[in-house]
């Protein structure tokens, strides 16, 4: 089985040496460079890499992969998991890493988290999706934020819209069988600006 961070490794190896050489890399190349054994395995990879849009065939061409985003592309850490529901504490366990299109997500500081629960169904963002967040200490009203607080019932790090209002910080979930989270107090891990989900 092919894993996703294998993967990111071929794909970014693929970036990296277009972008040295102006071409893409040969199979041979990408077995020579990587430890693959065989030219076999390297074909898995790429039509792998063509069925996720990565990548596409160079059509009259002995080299036997282009790339289709131009645009170039981002690696993302996958650094743990995140409530959107009950918050649970959070704790940073790096998980790989997710390469991404520069062209739609771009700056420092950016890092993914898996979401469980369903707190923001009505936003989209489902039990299993992972969200990309810029790691930033504010937001905006509005803003779907990933923050960590504690009401003195439950703590840890959960995702939900933010409001300020009259001196409170309130955390909204998008789900109406749910309240607010009404807060004196609250830390900002950053703001939710993309979403993966797997099919």
């Amino acid at each position: 089985m092919l894993s996703q961070r294998r993967l990111d490794e071929v794909l970014a190896f693929i970036n990296r040496y277009t972008d040295e050489n102006g071409f893409p890399p040969t199979v041979r190349d990408m077995c020579r460079e990587l430890g693959i054994k065989s030219t076999a395995t390297a074909y898995d990879y790429i039509n792998r890499l063509k069925e996720q849009g990565h990548l596409e065939k160079a059509e009259g061409k002995k080299r036997a992969v282009a790339l289709k985003n131009t645009g170039g592309t981002v690696r993302v850490p996958l650094i743990g998991t995140v409530t959107a529901g009950t918050p649970i504490l959070a704790a940073e366990n790096y998980d790989g890493y997710y390469v991404l299109p520069s062209a739609e997500f771009s700056g420092d500081g950016l890092f993914l988290l898996t979401v469980q629960g369903d707190s923001m169904i009505g936003a989209g963002i489902l039990s299993g999706d992972k969200i990309v967040v810029r790691k930033q200490e504010t937001a905006q009203n509005g803003d779907i934020v990933v923050a960590m607080f504690d009401d003195g019932i439950s703590e840890g790090a959960t995702v939900k819209r933010f409001f300020r209002r009259d001196g409170k910080f309130i955390l909204h979930p998008e789900n109406e069988t749910l309240t607010d989270y009404v807060l004196d107090e609250v830390t900002i891990l950053g703001k939710v600006v993309g979403l993966l989900r797997s099919m």
